[in-house]
């Protein structure tokens, strides 16, 4: 018996050769052009998605020296209203605590708080479960949460553009509604708070709207 091991056959050696040939030069590109096409095709549908329905007041701080500055300024924003002196009712919990999810997403850059994303938490009061519920949020003390009042003001603005946008797009206005802003103020989008789906875009559009960090 002969202890010597048989050779493939050259044109078997060959057709191995050409395939693994063709997958390189081929197959690897022609996936890699399909997979960049795919993210491009949502990228454009995500971006043909967003337009302007206003720009949102600022939300000022008065510092110590009498300064003020503009809390929101140079942010992409997720703004919500609350409303006047708001419970801590099931919908308003969720929103709370999607709005930590959005922060824990969001709101660092390593260990230090990202200056270009806040909330902006429109309210006027609060019950003490409300007030109570939302100061126990691990993030509560953050400067991402901008919490600011003057209620009718916000709503002439905010209201005004999801009027605006639910006749564009053709549907009822949600209950609960988020409104998503640009590093200018420019309002992009409005979002069905309550909806898990429109969440999800929202989240998707935040992370296209937020200036690239190396």
């Amino acid at each position: 018996m002969s202890n010597i091991e048989e050779q493939p056959a050259p044109r078997s050696r060959k057709i191995v050769i050409g395939v693994i040939l063709f997958l390189i030069l081929v197959g690897l590109p022609g996936a890699s052009y399909l997979y960049m096409r795919s993210g491009w095709n949502w990228r454009k549908a995500a971006v043909s998605e967003l337009g302007q329905y206003g720009k949102i007041r600022p939300a000022y701080l008065i510092l110590p020296g009498g300064e003020r500055q503009n809390r929101l300024e140079s942010s992409v924003a997720v703004i919500h209203i609350f409303g006047k002196n708001p419970d801590l009712t099931p919908a308003n919990k969720k929103i709370l605590d999607d709005c930590e999810r959005l922060f824990t997403q969001f709101g660092k850059i390593g260990e230090q708080i990202r200056p270009d994303f806040r909330l902006g938490m429109i309210a006027e009061g609060g019950t003490a479960e409300f007030t109570s519920y939302k100061q126990t949020l691990p993030s509560a003390d953050y400067a991402t949460w901008v919490w600011t009042g003057a209620l009718d003001d916000w709503r002439v603005i905010i209201d005004y553009g999801y009027e605006q946008y639910c006749k564009k797009e053709g549907i009822q206005p949600a209950q609960e509604y988020y409104a998503v802003t640009d590093t200018s103020g420019q309002i992009r989008r409005y979002y069905d708070a309550l909806d898990e789906k429109q969440l999800g875009r929202l989240v998707e559009h935040v992370a296209m709207l937020l200036p690239y960090v190396k």
